[in-house]
């Protein structure tokens, strides 16, 4: 089965109506995706279920649902780009040797015996 995109019209008085709504529809096999728009009084129900279904299931709980339209969901956004952030400049290397410094050589000995500093 495909994935459809389906708007029925429904009654909504209260909210106990909008959470019986909600409750029987998404007790349905197939069903992906469930929003109300109380203003509009739209229920939109997204998935691979059969539209007469749904309809059937909401005349259980009372309500008179006309089904407004049936087709393929809105396909997704598509992603953003990732955004590469550019490298930190590398720090530019020490020289070998430096000719105002004090040369300092520590040597340990595997014995303990000590060290030597020139």
């Amino acid at each position: 089965m495909t994935v459809k995109k389906v708007e029925i019209k429904v009654d909504i008085n209260c909210g106990k109506c909008n959470s019986a709504i909600m409750e029987a529809v998404t007790e349905l096999e197939g069903v992906n995706h469930v929003s109300l728009d109380e203003n509009a009084s739209i229920l939109t129900v997204v998935g691979t279920m059969d539209p007469i279904c749904v309809a059937k299931r909401l005349k259980k709980i009372k309500q008179k649902p006309v089904i407004v339209s049936v087709g393929p969901p809105k396909p997704p956004d598509p992603p953003k780009p990732v955004e590469v952030l550019p490298e930190p400049p590398k720090p530019e290397p020490m020289p070998p040797y430096c000719n105002s410094c004090d040369v300092v050589s520590v040597t340990t000995y595997e014995s303990g015996s000590g060290c030597t500093i020139l």
